[in-house]
Formats: structure tokens, sequence, C-alpha cells
């Protein structure tokens, strides 16, 4: 006569099983991380190193309008937004759109101080001096995606925008910030590597709300017009990273209505 056999588990068996069982989700987990990072990190060096066009960028400074009129300063201080890389030339750029529309009550000097490729810290570094010594009237604040793009945590640029925004705003300048668009529409970058940067970016223009809230400045809303207007290619510059003269035709009619806002304007 057999002996019968236990229905309960063997404790020895549940204590090999456990720690097996653990190995396998460790292993899966840290694989699929692992998987993970990799696309992203091969998706970047595709966009990074993917050929493109070199493209002439711009400097937008100059008057407009009639030096009859009351005389008003406009800094720019930014990155290629405002150097426009694949547009036609300065009057493409979007806020020589905004210079030009100012000149209905004013005759505006427009100096820029942007520099293709910076960050914010490179704006105070580099840009913020002499545009205080210009004494303007109006500032605009071009600066943030690189900044997304490139790895700086949303607390230092938050840190670094304050301290922009607030030089100018004890000088009395009003102040006008770009914000930070959805960077995941950038024809050059792809899932997953684009979704993580449009969140991203929400964080950095999030930043930027923040900012302007504390010192009384305005962000143009460029999230206001919709995410499928980006995915029109005519919207974007050959090097398909910069946006085009359409593109900047969209952001001079955003920043138009902010700026008009900031400074008591009508908007027509």
């Amino acid at each position: 006569m057999q002996p019968e056999r236990s229905n309960r588990a063997n404790p020895l068996t549940e204590r090999l099983e456990l720690p097996l069982l653990g190995r396998l989700l460790y292993r899966v987990v840290y694989g699929s991380i692992v998987a993970a990072f990799t696309i992203v990190s091969l998706e970047l060096l595709y966009a990074v190193l993917r050929p493109s066009p070199r493209q002439e960028e711009f400097d937008p400074s100059d008057i407009f309008g009639d030096p009859e009129n009351p005389h008003l300063k406009v800094a720019v201080l930014g990155d290629s937004t405002v150097t426009a890389p694949g547009v036609g030339g300065p009057h493409e750029i979007w806020v020589t759109h905004i210079c030009r529309r100012l000149t209905a009550g004013y005759f505006v000097e427009l100096r820029s101080f942007a520099v293709g490729g910076s960050m914010a810290h490179n704006l105070i570094d580099d840009q913020l001096g002499p545009a205080l010594d210009f004494g303007p009237d109006l500032v605009i604040l071009s600066v943030g995606a690189n900044d997304a793009l490139k790895g700086v945590t949303p607390v230092r640029f938050e840190q670094n925008l304050d301290l922009l925004v607030s030089a100018f705003r004890e000088q009395g300048a009003v102040v006008v910030q770009s914000g930070v668009g959805d960077l995941g529409t950038i024809p050059r970058l792809f899932p997953p590597l684009a979704t993580l940067l449009s969140r991203r970016a929400l964080t950095f223009n999030a930043a930027h709300e923040r900012v302007a809230a504390r010192h009384g400045s305005h962000v143009v809303p460029q999230r206001q017009s919709p995410v499928e207007v980006w995915d029109e290619r005519h919207m974007w510059s050959d090097d398909l990273f910069h946006v085009s003269a359409k593109g900047h035709e969209v952001w001079g009619e955003l920043g138009w209505r902010t700026v008009a806002v900031a400074m008591g304007l009508d908007e027509s």
C-alpha cells in the first residue's frame, strides 16, 4: 500500500521557485528597459547624424516704420528659432512679422542677439549683457527647445529663464516668452523618441508659464495652433528640423497676438 501524497505545497520548493520567478521578472524588466533605451538612443543618433542640407542663418536686426512715430526698441534673444535656417531671408522671420505690425504706432528698432543652438544659460552668458545695455522697451525671449533636446533638467531651465526674465522686468521692459511647442512634431523624429520629447516639451512650456506668472511677463500660446498643422510637410524646411517660412508665419501670428496683449494694442 502506497502512502498518500500531500496536497500541501512543499516549503522548500516554494523557497526555490520564488527567487527563480524574481530573477526571471528582473531579467524581463531589465531587458525591456535596455531595449527601450537602445531604441531611443539609436533614434537620437539617427536624428542628429542624418545628412541634411546646410542652411543659411540670418540676423533680423533692422528698423521699421516712420521715424516720426514714437521710438520702440525691441530686443530679441534666442536660438535658431530667431536666426531661422530654412527661410528665404530675415523678412520671413517671425519676429520681423511682429515688428512690421508694430509700425502702426511706432518707429521700431529691432536688435537681435540670438545665436543658433543656444540654450538658456548661453543667453545669460552671451546675450543678456548686451541686450540690457541696449535698453529695450520690449523683449522677446525665444528659448527652451534646445534645453529640452539636449538634456537640461526642467528645474535648471526654469532657474535660468527666471534670471533672464527678472533682469529685463527690473529694467522696466515688457517681456514676451516664446514658450516651447510640441517637439514631437519635428519630422526628423519618430516614436518612441518623438513621444518622449512631446512630453518633455510640455514640462518646459510649463516652466515658461510659471516664470511668466511670477514676473508679469507673457508666453506665446504655441499650442493654440492645432498639432495637425505641424504635420504638413510645407511647414518645415529642407533639413526636416527647422520650420519653414510658412511655419514662421504661424509663429508670427501667435507672437503678434501675445505682443499686442502685453502692450495693450489692438490685435487686428
